[in-house]
């Protein structure tokens, strides 16, 4: 174990109880994020900045391919809601208030109301936000990460296909 997991099992609540995999998974979330916001969003992630830069996407080349992305979308489809609608999960992302807090485009997206594919992908990135939001501002510590690998491990490839998505358009920003 490096020095700061010995630390953090002895000085937090709930860390020592995370599994191998959960944990992993929560790193590599977490340093995928800080490449995706430098090379795709230029170091300023927003939602709207998400919403600008999609859309850029979508009208250069041709057009977007959601495939990529549908086994996230069909798990945080499941997972946000339920035979009656939108669950506590889903409230538990904390968006901001409408009409730029991202709650809207989601909703739309997984209750299948809106199937655009750039809608799509901006939905999908407004909930790898959330998520980002919640763990670096630490609402997940109110819990002890409970019940988060299945976001992590999902969260991932979304980050993962959206860099290959701007690179294969010529869309990263450059390194400075």
């Amino acid at each position: 174990m490096s020095p700061v997991e010995v630390w953090l099992n002895a000085n937090t609540e709930g860390y020592a109880h995370l599994a191998p995999e959960e944990r992993q998974a929560i790193h590599e979330s977490s340093l995928l994020w800080s490449f995706f916001e430098a090379r795709v969003m230029a170091n300023n992630a927003s939602i709207g900045g998400f919403r600008a830069r999609v859309a850029e996407t979508a009208n250069h080349g041709d057009g977007l391919d959601v495939e990529p992305f549908q086994e996230a979308l069909a798990f945080f489809t499941a997972r946000y809601r339920d035979g009656s609608g939108f669950n506590h999960r889903f409230q538990a992302l904390r968006f901001h208030p409408a009409p730029n807090g991202g709650r809207a485009e989601v909703e739309a997206v997984l209750s299948k109301a809106q199937t655009d594919s750039a809608e799509t992908i901006l939905a999908l990135l407004i909930i790898v936000y959330r998520l980002r939001n919640n763990l670096f501002h630490g609402e997940k510590w109110s819990y002890y990460f409970k019940d988060q690998l299945g976001n992590f491990t999902h969260a991932s490839p979304i980050l993962m296909r959206t860099v290959e998505l701007f690179a294969a358009k010529g869309l990263l920003t450059a390194p400075e």
